[in-house]
C-alpha cells in the first residue's frame, strides 16, 4: 500500500527531521500523603499548562538514524511548563493557617513514542525530564506543612499514555493521561516530593512537513522500515567502570529540628541543614544484548563522610539503643540502560551487602536501593560518559549524584559479521 501522494515528494526536498510547535493544558489532582498521623492534602485539584517544539526523524528521509528506525520515529520535545498548584491546601494539626504549594515553572525535554500509528489514529507513550523552580516551597514560619517541596530548585519527571488524532496533515489533537513528580533528590528538606495525576489536552501543528506526506501510515511506515538496508548487530559485554558524587541532607538531622528539639531552640524547624557529600563508584559487567538494551549485575562502594553526626543527632534525639555507624557500604544491584543516539536511560535496583548507618537505617531506610538517571555518550568519545542519578532507599531519596564512566572492553560473543 502506498501513502497518498508519495510519489510527488522529490529527494531533494524532504526534510530530515520534522519540526513541531504546541501546546497543552491538563487538570490534574495531588497524591494524597500522611504526616504526623494525617493526610495533608485538604483540596488537591491543580492545572498544567506548557508550550513546546518537537523534532521527528522523517520515515521518507532515506538516511534516517538506526535508532530511529527502532523506535520507530519517535518524537523529541523541549518545553516550558507550568504546574499551577495555587488552589491545592495542606494542613496538619492545629497551624492556624492553610499551607499552599503555589506554581512550579519547568524547562524540559521530552520522549515521545508511537506504539501504533495509522493514517488518523495514534497511540503511544511519553517520558519527561526537567528542571523547576518553585514559588512556595517549605518555610517554618508561613509555610510549615508543606512537606512536599523543601526548596525552591527541584527536578521534574513526568511519563503517561495518550491517543492521538490527526485533524489535517499537519495537525494533530491528543488525549493523554499523565504522571508528574517534582522532587529536589534529598538535598534539602522536607522532600516529600510533589506527585500528580490528570488528563491533557494538547495540539501540535508540523511546520515543515512535506505536502507528499499524509502522516504516514502504520503500514507505510513498516513498509519503509523494512526497505531499509540492515545493519546486523553482534551481540558484546563491557565493563561499566563509573564514579560518582553524591549530594544530601540528612533525614535524621531533619527530623531532630522538626519533631524533637524544643520550641525555644534556635534551630527549631528553621530548615537550615548541612549539605554533605557522597563518594562511590561501582563496577558493572554487562551484556549488550541488542542495539538499544543492556543488562548487567555489579558491586558498588560508597563513602560517606558525614556518617559521624548520625551518632550526634541519635543523642540529642535521645535514642537509647547504641547502634554502629560506618562510612563504608557496600552493595549489589542489577542494572538496565536503554540506549538512544547519544544518550540512554540508566535505572538499576539493589540491595546492601554491608551497610551501618545507625537508628535511621533501622527505622526510616529499607535495605533496597533504586537509581534512575541520564546520560550522554559525547561523539568524540563514545565509550566515555557523563549524567546524573537520582538515588532512593525504597523509593524515599537519599542523594543526586553527578556520574562519570567509561565502557571498558568490548567483547564479542560470536564471530564479527564480514560487512561490518
Amino acid at each position: 500500500m502506498e501513502a497518498e501522494g508519495t510519489d510527488a515528494v522529490e529527494p531533494d526536498t524532504v526534510p530530515k527531521f520534522i519540526y513541531s510547535i504546541g501546546g497543552e493544558a491538563a487538570m490534574n489532582h495531588l497524591f494524597n500523603i500522611e504526616m504526623r498521623g494525617e493526610k495533608i492534602v485538604k483540596r488537591g485539584w491543580g492545572g498544567n499548562y506548557s508550550l513546546f517544539m518537537t523534532s521527528q526523524a522523517n520515515p521518507l528521509d532515506t538516511a534516517i538514524s538506526v535508532y530511529d528506525r527502532i523506535f520507530g520515529f519517535p518524537t523529541l520535545e523541549a518545553g516550558v511548563q507550568l504546574l499551577d498548584y495555587s488552589h491545592t491546601r495542606l494542613h496538619t494539626g492545629d497551624t492556624p493557617y492553610m499551607s499552599r504549594l503555589g506554581y512550579v515553572w519547568a524547562a524540559y525535554i521530552g520522549f515521545r513514542r508511537d506504539i501504533y500509528r495509522n493514517k488518523k489514529w495514534s497511540f503511544g507513550y511519553l517520558l519527561e525530564n526537567g528542571l523547576t523552580y518553585c514559588s512556595r516551597p517549605y518555610e517554618a514560619s508561613s509555610n510549615v506543612d508543606n512537606d512536599m517541596i523543601g526548596q525552591h530548585l527541584s527536578l521534574y519527571f513526568g511519563f503517561g499514555c495518550y491517543a492521538g488524532y490527526r485533524v489535517t496533515p499537519e495537525l494533530e489533537l491528543s488525549l493523554g493521561f499523565e504522571y508528574k513528580h517534582v522532587s529536589n533528590g534529598a538535598t534539602d528538606r522536607p522532600n516529600k516530593g510533589s506527585n500528580s495525576y490528570g488528563l491533557a489536552l494538547r495540539a501540535r501543528c508540523d511546520v515543515n512537513r512535506p505536502d507528499g506526506d499524509q502522516g504516514q501510515t502504520h503500514a507505510r511506515r513498516r513498509q519503509l522500515l523494512s526497505q531499509y538496508p540492515k545493519k546486523p548487530f553482534d551481540p558484546y559485554a563491557y565493563l561499566d567502570i563509573n564514579a560518582t558524587v553524591g549530594f544530601r541532607t540528612m533525614y535524621e538531622e531533619w527530623l531532630l529540628r522538626r519533631d524533637y528539639l524544643p520550641a525555644d531552640d534556635v534551630r527549631y524547624h528553621d530548615g537550615k541543614l548541612g549539605l554533605h557529600t557522597v563518594w562511590s563508584t561501582s563496577l558493572v559487567p554487562m551484556f549488550h544484548y541488542n542495539r538499544v538494551h543492556a543488562s548487567g549485575l555489579g558491586l558498588e562502594y560508597t563513602f560517606g563522610g558525614y556518617t559521624g553526626r548520625s551518632a550526634e543527632i541519635e543523642h540529642e534525639i535521645g535514642v537509647n539503643r547504641h547502634y554502629r555507624h560506618s562510612k563504608h557500604t557496600l552493595g549489589i544491584a542489577a542494572h538496565h540502560e536503554v540506549f538512544y543516539k547519544h544518550l540512554s536511560l540508566a535505572v538499576s535496583l539493589g540491595t546492601y551487602i554491608f551497610r551501618q548507618h545507625g537508628w535511621i537505617q533501622k527505622k526510616y531506610e529499607p535495605p533496597l536501593y533504586e537509581t534512575v538517571g541520564i546520560r550522554y555518550y559525547p561523539k568524540f568519545f563514545k565509550p566515555f560518559y557523563i549524567g546524573y542519578n537520582v538515588k532512593a532507599n525504597g523509593g524515599k531519596a537519599y542523594d543526586m549524584e553527578l556520574k562519570v564512566g567509561i565502557h571498558a572492553g568490548h567483547w564479542r560473543l560470536r564471530k564479527k559479521h564480514p560487512q561490518d
